[in-house]
């Protein structure tokens, strides 16, 4: 998400040693990593069950779901939001090195915050933890800052640092949801969140002194900024509860500004009279729409179909404490284990089509993620209709099936949009670009929120009709993608 002018990319190389071909100061930023996606997929794992069973029981079981669902797609939403004010924080005042130092100590007390239980400390915590995240974001520009831009291993490097993240994401719905969660209850599983943010911190203070950039002065940077920076964080932590405690309020915050964003967008190219950038504007929009649509759905991992895998899929293997079935949380972990085990084989598999002249299009993969994602969640409704067991559950393979439809639509999607953006985008205009693509992400866990409040009245039969349409709107915008996709290809002019 974080982009940085040309000036920046000029620091000398740290003289740290290289490990197994690798700079040694990415296995450091490796660790940090581990540690900082423990932490945010740790809780988001129960986030959602947390909250209905502990804030909204008190209501109807379909309305506690609903608000359950809004709280969780509201998070989203901000933290999606709060990654451009800590970018920009990032470029303008502390710089790179110091807005990560100050990200990973912050997240610490808002997790610590959120094993309240009590609904207002745990909204502001929350609310403080997603702005201690939005300043998180240099992370993933350090990790090339310790590469010459002509080093071959860079890449390898950033692979690494995807398999990082996705291995925090393993392991943590295991440590804090199935087993610490479960078993001493939810608001435990914080801490244990909490154990990995620390872990992040204390590696990064370890050597953060050594990182490039470390002592660069940026524009607003003064003796005083760090403090100045969280006193701002906790000014802003009252609004930001405000509107996880809003739903409609965020919705038309979100709205807004990418209405704004997109706007902003089309005087400039109005203004700049050049019909190419113009068209290659109206192909990343369109792309923007199909990126935007698939996370929608895909989000739904950690919201309804939490909710779904609780109530309606038979367990894994039989568990019962405080009366809850708690392997379902289990699932959580399956999006991250299917990742660790398919990129490799997906980053191999477009340059050997690329290598015999059939590797689909980029518009053409999108509409192949918006397909797999949505035929997911045709498994699950031909399992509802067609294959309930006796209980009236469905066996947990169906939901595997679906979240690997999912999982490798993402593969195909994701990786393909964040390379293309910088091409596409105004040279000048390029940060604020990747800026707005992430947060398209925010309109997505608020659609993701609209969607799974349907599935909460009506029992598994709900669930079935929500999918059902999942699967028959998904499958025909993919359609569209896909037949559509050499027209927006010539938009693109070239890029690829």
């Amino acid at each position: 998400m974080h982009t940085s002018d040309d000036s920046r990319d000029s620091y000398p190389l740290p003289d740290s040693g290289r490990f197994l071909g690798h700079p040694s100061l990415l296995w450091m930023l490796l660790a940090v990593t581990v540690g900082t996606n423990f932490a945010f997929y740790g809780f988001r794992a129960f986030l959602a069950p947390y909250a209905a069973d502990t804030f909204f029981a008190n209501l109807p079981h379909d309305q506690a779901l609903a608000q359950a669902n809004f709280l969780f797609a509201g998070f989203g939403a901000l933290a999606y939001a709060a990654a451009i004010l800590g970018g920009w924080v990032a470029d303008n005042v502390l710089g790179e090195v110091q807005a990560l130092r100050l990200s990973l100590w912050l997240m610490i007390p808002g997790l610590l915050g959120m094993t309240v239980p009590n609904r207002e400390i745990f909204t502001l915590a929350l609310a403080f933890f997603v702005l201690a995240v939005g300043l998180s974001i240099p992370l993933t520009v350090l990790v090339g800052r310790n590469y010459a831009k002509t080093d071959p291993k860079r890449d390898a490097g950033y692979t690494l640092f995807y398999l990082a993240i996705n291995f925090g994401a393993f392991v943590a719905p295991f440590v804090c949801a199935t087993w610490i969660g479960a078993t001493y209850g939810f608001r435990w599983g914080f801490l244990a969140a909490a154990v990995g943010a620390l872990w992040a911190a204390a590696v990064f203070e370890w050597k953060h002194r050594r990182m490039p950039g470390a002592n660069d002065t940026v524009r607003f940077r003064r003796p005083g900024s760090t403090p100045l920076v969280t006193l701002a964080a906790l000014v802003l932590v009252l609004p930001c509860a405000w509107l996880l405690a809003h739903p409609e309020a965020m919705n038309d915050l979100v709205y807004t500004l990418i209405g704004l964003l997109l706007l902003y967008f089309i005087v400039s190219s109005v203004r700049r009279g050049d019909r190419v950038q113009g068209q290659r504007y109206i192909a990343l929009l369109l792309l923007f729409v199909a990126m935007v649509l698939f996370w929608a759905l895909s989000l739904l991992s950690a919201s309804a179909l939490n909710f779904f895998a609780r109530d309606h899929v038979a367990p894994l293997w039989q568990g019962h404490l405080l009366g809850l079935s708690w392997s379902y949380l289990l699932f959580q972990s399956v999006n991250p284990l299917y990742i660790l085990i398919f990129a490799p084989f997906m980053a191999m598999l477009w340059p050997w089509l690329d290598r015999r002249g059939i590797n689909p299009s980029t518009p053409r993969k999108f509409g192949i993620g918006l397909l797999l994602v949505a035929l997911g969640y045709g498994v699950l409704v031909y399992a509802i209709q067609h294959l309930q067991l006796p209980d009236g559950k469905v066996a947990a393979w169906t939901l595997l099936a679906c979240y690997l439809g999912s999982t490798i639509g993402e593969l195909a999607l994701s990786p393909i949009g964040y390379g293309v953006i910088g091409k596409l985008a105004a040279h000048d205009e390029a940060a604020l670009a990747m800026g707005g693509w992430f947060f398209g992400v925010s309109v997505s866990y608020d659609l993701s929120g609209r969607i799974a409040a349907l599935t909460t009245s009506g029992g598994i039969e709900a669930y079935a009709r929500v999918f059902e349409a999942l699967l028959y709107g998904g499958v025909a915008i993919a359609l569209v993608y896909l037949i559509a996709a050499p027209w927006i290809v010539k938009l693109m002019h070239g890029v690829r």
